[in-house]
Parts: structure tokens; C-alpha cells; sequence
């Protein structure tokens, strides 16, 4: 057992051992045509149990090849940051943790010709609270005129004490009360105060700061005039700099888990520095990625429908920019609700990505680009902002992420299955010639020993009924040959509306390595396919999605020779977790074990417990109002729909994954379907971590993932193999 254990345990070491590209900027390198590239990069660090988070610097020439590349600097204490337009400024803010006796602090520093020019410790200024630098709100811009930085911060709360408090000795007429102790409040320490939920804990009330690096004495100030029931983020400066421009999202009448959630009723708001709002967009939609052309004269951004599904198809939408406010947006690329055939014989399915990067214009001021799930792959594409043309700048089977454009210049992630994530640099071609771009690979990191043993087949499917969306994806990888030898681990994502792509997976490169082969199943409902696929499984969730999952396997096991259909197992988280806990229960016989992460088992009993609890009722095919209380008949449909009305036939032996922490599906979830499996028999064991829905921390991801391949093998009899 131990040796067992040992092998294990050092398949995982060498599935951690690459880093992940989180962003990159190109900069202009100053006197010549070349340029530089900067990158940042995460890694687990396994000695630290913590991320190591790292950046990359690669000077290029004017052809863009690579001249120098220099050694990784820790930027760890970085929360975000930015440089400003003309490359010569650049501002971070950095957290530096609480040591003993001391709190924990935030400071803003700017950087010029090489020397730390200016640091404010935000922290003691206590002007706000935290710096906000999640993906959903967070941002850092420099004003055209580099001279102010615009941010989103929590708000500061007044200070609150109990009705009775032992007073220190009475002071002396000399010692007047300060200006914070005539505003601490009394009874007011228990109040609630909602937060945006999931991973977005503590994030309550944002507000917009402008800090003036020209006035030290006094440099921040909070912009007022926003309404108190929007909550601003992703802001950045107007055209000229005398205002920003952002997104807000409506709190009333309550505030719904946002991180995954496209959904959320918001819109684009212009706020003046003297405190003048202006809304730029109408009521009913959700809005997200305000961009400026690099000459200012158009705007675009990201819409769909409020409610509904968390996540869907966006349209591109733009408008013109005028001065006088009038923004009339007109859509470039509308919801693709079918698959839209493009020139060249390549299929677009809609825009799906959370967000456009920072920099996503060409020089040109008239074409966008922006990377999008497609079906089983993610695809970098060209719109024209003109004629509303799309073209794809992919290569096959490999994913292709954005991550910064500046002039020409483009620079993105490349990774597959098989191939651990690389930066490559390329220029955009002139319009109409844009599939001319030739990618050249800035890192080459070697995949894990064996990986290249490992295949990698893409599974076009369909059902056979009445439905009118019928087709669905799935990807397989693992270990090939002709003989029924290679366990099949089937594994559905979450979501429901997210989607599995090609790109490469520390635990699919983990299990791979073990010997298992991994079935990833992109139901319908997933997103990359076209909106009428996303809508089509409202309602039908524990019925269409089940039965997708299941043909796929069968399929699967029909299709690759390698594959043991006595040596099918299930594992999947959230939704997925929801799926193979039915899956498991409907097709008893024909699944082996189960690992479930944070499942959704009482679709019904989580409605009153979640920060979505908006899911529970959509999902189920009904419309969600906060306001009105939930009808019997839509509390029995819920309780149908769950994997808790089939328990009774479950015999799979079943392990639980579950964050104590989890706002989104709430561990007692899991822990309510434990009991009731040990009740009645079945094989079951849970490990309960101090952590979020993610199960992100280093350690407690290393420990969920070993645990959950011990007790494939240990269910399938290859504990001694």
C-alpha cells in the first residue's frame, strides 16, 4: 500500500511542475522597433502549500524573435497592477500579510525610470477599505495624462461599538475627541451586510477612488454620484481623462452570487470627476469589458439578457464615442443561437468568453479580437468592427487564449492535452489576410515523461429524440491500443453552461499518467455550441444532461478499443457532481465508484441556502423572482429533478469532496447524502476541507485529487497493480 501510495504521490509532483500563464503585456521597447513582453505566471509550490506567482520578461527584435530572456522575478506580494501609456510609469498595489501583532496591509506604489518614486500605504490613509483586484470588479488604469490612477475599493464602514462599553478614564479638556470617535455607531456590530458571495466574500459596497500622484499631501479621493443601489467595477478612463467609464450591477433587491454569473442585471455607467452619472445603457441587460478604441472615437463591450441561465452567448456590441454623451449601441456580432458558417469553411457558435481583455483593439482602431470557447476547443478570432466579419485565428487542436494586443502585436496561450501552457507572440496580418499569422513560441516547456504516449480523440454525438437541439461533444484522453484494458474515468463539468476544451490539465495529466483514461463530456447546455444549445436544457437537468453523459460513455466504450467497460467510474464537481450522483443511481450497475466534489443532491433544500439561489429555480424550467415565494409545484420539480430522489438504488461506492466554506452548493448538501448512503450500505467517505467551491488551496487540491485516483484504483482492484 504505501509503494502504492508513493507512486501516486510522485505522478502528481510531476503533473505540478508547470506553470500557467495568467496575463501579459506587451511594451514598446523606446529608440528601436523591437519590443518587450512581460508575463505572469502561477505554480503550485508544494514545500509552501501556496501558489508561487512569478513574472517572465522576453525582449524581442522588430521581427519579433526573441533576443533575451530574463530570469523569473516573484511578484507573490503583487495584488494588481498597470503601466501606464507611455510605458514609462508603472503602478502596483501590494499586500503584505499580517505578521505578529500586526494587521494585514495594502500599499500603492508607483515606479518611475527604475526607482520607487511614490508609496502610499492605503492601509493607514484609511480612506477605504481593501482594493478590489478579482476579475468581476477589479481594476487598475492610468489616466491619459499619467498623472492620476483610477481603482475600486470597499467601501469604508464606520466604526461600531455595544450600547454599554467600559470607557477608558475621563480625558483631560486638552484631549478632544477625534473626528473617527464622533463617528463610531453603537449597536451597530451585528448588522448584516450582504456580500457578492462565492470567492467574493467580504466585497460588499465598491466605490470608486482616484488617486492624484501629483498631490501627495492629499492624493485620494472617493468619486461620488453614483445611485446607492449600483455597485461600480471595471472602470477605466474616458477619452481625455475627465471621467470614467464602468460597469454596475443593480444589489436590489438583493445581491446574487456574481463570480460565474454573466447573468447579473447591469449596465455602463459614465461618472464625471465632479460626480455627474450618466447611464449608458438601458434596464434588462447584463453588461461586462467596456473597451476604447486606441483613438478614442468608438467603445465596445460585452451584452446579454438579464436572468436566465448564469452563462450564455454575448453579443459585441459598439457605439461611437460623444462627447455629449449620446451612446446609441448598435450589435457587431449578435447571440449566434445556431452554428453560423464563416469564409474558409470554419463554424462560429458565439461569443462566450467571461471577458475581453484589457487590450483587445488592433492598430487600426477598427478590429477587435477576442478568444471564445468553440464546442471542444478554445479559438482566438478577428472581428471587424466595420462589417461585423469574423475569422478565426486558431490552430487545430490546440487552445488559444488572448492575452494582450498592443498596435499589431499579439500575444497569447497556447496549450493542448498534451502540451503544458507556452506564451507565443505573432503580428496581425492587414484585414482580409488575417489567417497569414504565424505564431512563434516565446517558452517550450517539456510535457511530463509519457504524455506523448497519451491520445487525444474528439467525440461528435447525438441523441436520438424528439428534442430539437440533439448534438453534443465530448473529448477523450488517456492511454490508447486494441486491448479492453484501460479503466474509464467519465467525467462531466459543472455549470451547467461552462464547457470542457482541449487545453492542458494538470489532472488529466495526473490520471493519464496513472493509466486511466478520462471521458470529458460537454452535454448539451454547454456553452461553445450555440445559444438554443445553452437554453435547451433548462428544465431537463437530471433527464437530457444524465442521458448525455451516459450515451456518451456507451459510446465511448463502443468507439475505443482500449477502453474496459467493466471499469467505468464517474467523478465530476458541482454540477457535475450533480450528474454523476444521478448517473450513479440510474445506471447502477454499469459505474463502478464515484468521486463527487461539492454535488449539487437537493436541488429543492439548496434554493434557501445558496448564493445563486436563482440556479435552483431556472434550472428546473421556471422563471426566478426574489420577490415572490416559491410555488409547491416548482419545489416538487426540483425535488424530482435531484439526485436525492434516486438515492435508494445507489450501490457505487462513493467518495465526497466538500468545502466546509462553500457559499455556492453548501457542504451539507454532501454531507446529508452521505448519511443517507451510509444508511443504506453503500461504501462512502468524505473529506471535508477548510475551503471554497473550487477546492483551490495547493494543499487541499493535491489531497482531493490523490485521494480520489486511491479510491478508483482501490474500487477497480488496482491497488496491488
Amino acid at each position: 500500500m504505501a509503494g502504492q501510495v508513493d507512486s501516486v504521490v510522485e505522478a502528481y509532483r510531476a503533473a505540478v511542475r508547470y506553470a500557467a500563464v495568467t496575463s501579459a503585456q506587451v511594451l514598446s521597447t523606446e529608440g528601436g522597433d523591437g519590443c518587450q513582453v512581460t508575463s505572469r505566471w502561477s505554480q503550485r509550490n508544494l514545500e509552501t502549500e501556496k501558489m508561487t506567482k512569478f513574472q517572465l520578461t522576453h525582449v524581442l527584435d522588430g521581427s519579433l524573435s526573441k533576443v533575451a530572456e530574463l530570469f523569473p522575478v516573484d511578484v507573490a506580494s503583487e495584488l494588481i497592477s498597470a503601466v501606464s501609456p507611455s510605458g514609462r510609469l508603472r503602478a502596483v498595489v501590494r499586500e503584505l500579510p499580517a505578521a505578529a501583532g500586526t494587521a494585514k496591509r495594502q500599499l500603492l506604489e508607483v515606479w518611475k525610470q527604475a526607482v520607487l518614486w511614490l508609496s502610499l500605504d492605503l492601509t493607514a490613509l484609511d480612506v477605504h477599505g481593501d482594493v478590489y483586484a478579482d476579475g468581476e470588479f477589479g481594476s487598475l488604469e492610468w489616466s491619459p495624462c499619467e498623472q492620476k490612477l483610477v481603482y475600486v475599493a470597499e467601501e469604508k464602514v464606520p466604526k461600531s461599538e455595544p450600547f454599554y462599553k467600559v470607557k477608558p478614564q475621563e480625558k483631560t479638556e486638552s484631549d478632544s475627541k477625534t473626528e473617527s470617535d464622533s463617528k463610531t455607531r453603537k449597536g451597530e456590530e451585528h448588522v448584516y451586510r450582504q456580500d457578492w458571495g462565492e470567492q467574493l466574500v467580504g466585497k460588499h459596497r465598491p466605490v470608486v477612488v482616484v488617486c492624484d500622484t501629483s498631490a501627495p499631501a492629499a492624493p485620494l479621493a472617493l468619486l461620488g454620484g453614483l445611485p446607492p443601489h449600483l455597485c461600480p467595477g471595471q472602470v477605466l478612463w474616458a477619452p481625455g481623462g475627465g471621467a470614467v467609464v464602468g460597469v454596475a450591477w443593480d444589489s436590489r433587491p438583493r445581491r446574487l452570487g456574481l463570480i460565474y454569473c454573466t447573468n447579473r442585471p447591469s449596465l455602463l455607467f459614465h461618472l464625471a470627476l465632479d460626480g455627474v452619472f450618466t447611464p449608458l445603457t438601458a434596464d434588462g441587460w447584463a453588461v461586462r469589458s467596456p473597451r476604447f478604441s486606441p483613438d478614442g472615437l468608438t467603445l465596445v463591450w460585452l451584452q446579454r439578457r438579464a436572468g436566465g441561465p448564469h452563462h450564455g452567448a454575448h453579443s459585441l456590441m459598439r457605439a461611437a464615442w460623444d462627447s455629449s454623451l449620446q451612446v446609441k449601441g448598435e450589435e457587431v456580432v449578435p447571440v449566434a443561437r445556431q452554428p453560423v458558417p464563416l469564409a474558409g469553411g470554419d463554424v462560429w457558435h458565439g461569443i462566450y468568453n467571461q471577458q475581453l481583455q484589457r487590450r483587445c483593439w488592433a492598430a487600426d482602431s477598427r478590429r477587435v479580437l477576442l478568444s471564445s470557447p468553440q464546442k471542444h476547443s478554445v479559438v482566438l478570432y478577428v472581428v471587424d468592427t466595420d462589417s461585423g466579419e469574423v475569422a478565426s485565428l486558431g490552430l487545430p487542436e490546440t487552445d488559444l487564449t488572448l492575452l494582450d494586443v498592443q498596435g499589431d502585436t499579439v500575444v497569447c496561450a497556447r496549450s493542448s492535452f498534451k502540451s503544458p501552457p507556452e506564451l507565443v507572440v505573432g503580428r496581425l496580418p492587414p484585414a482580409g489576410r488575417e489567417a497569414e499569422v504565424r505564431w512563434s513560441p516565446l517558452t517550450c516547456p517539456a510535457p511530463p515523461p509519457g504524455l506523448e504516449r497519451l491520445e487525444c480523440r474528439y467525440l461528435e454525438l447525438e441523441q436520438d429524440s424528439a428534442d430539437p437541439c440533439k448534438s453534443f461533444n465530448a473529448i477523450y484522453f488517456g492511454p490508447g491500443g486494441s486491448e479492453k484494458q484501460v479503466p474509464l474515468i467519465v467525467w462531466p463539468h459543472g455549470g451547467p453552461h461552462s464547457s470542457f476544451s482541449s487545453n492542458y490539465k494538470m489532472e488529466a495529466a495526473f490520471l493519464g499518467a496513472l493509466g486511466f483514461g478520462m471521458l470529458f463530456v460537454n452535454y448539451r447546455g454547454s456553452t461553445g455550441a450555440g445559444q438554443d444549445g445553452v437554453e435547451s436544457l433548462l428544465g431537463g437537468i437530471g433527464r437530457a444532461d444524465v442521458s448525455d453523459v451516459h450515451l456518451a460513455a456507451t459510446e465511448a466504450l463502443a468507439r475505443l478499443p482500449q477502453l474496459d467497460p467493466a471499469r467505468a467510474v464517474l467523478m465530476g464537481g458541482s454540477h457535475g457532481g450533480f450528474l454523476v450522483a444521478h448517473l450513479s443511481a440510474q445506471y447502477p450497475l454499469f459505474y463502478k465508484a464515484v468521486v463527487a466534489r461539492n454535488p449539487v443532491i437537493d436541488v429543492a433544500a439548496m434554493l434557501s441556502i445558496s448564493d445563486i439561489p436563482d440556479w435552483c429555480v431556472v434550472e428546473a424550467g421556471f422563471q426566478y423572482s426574489p420577490a415572490s415565494d416559491v410555488p409547491a409545484e416548482v419545489y416538487e420539480k426540483m425535488r424530482a429533478v435531484s439526485p436525492l430522489a434516486h438515492v435508494h438504488k445507489v450501490v457505487a461506492p462513493t467518495l465526497l469532496l466538500l468545502g466546509r466554506n462553500d457559499l455556492r452548493v453548501p457542504c451539507s448538501q454532501g454531507l446529508g447524502y452521505y448519511h443517507l448512503l451510509r444508511a443504506r450500505n453503500v461504501p462512502a467517505r468524505v473529506l471535508l476541507y477548510d475551503d471554497c467551491h473550487p477546492l483551490g488551496q495547493t494543499p487541499v487540491e493535491m489531497d482531493n485529487i490523490i485521494n480520489a485516483a486511491l479510491w478508483f484504483r482501490e474500487h477497480l482492484g488496482l491497488a496491488s497493480s
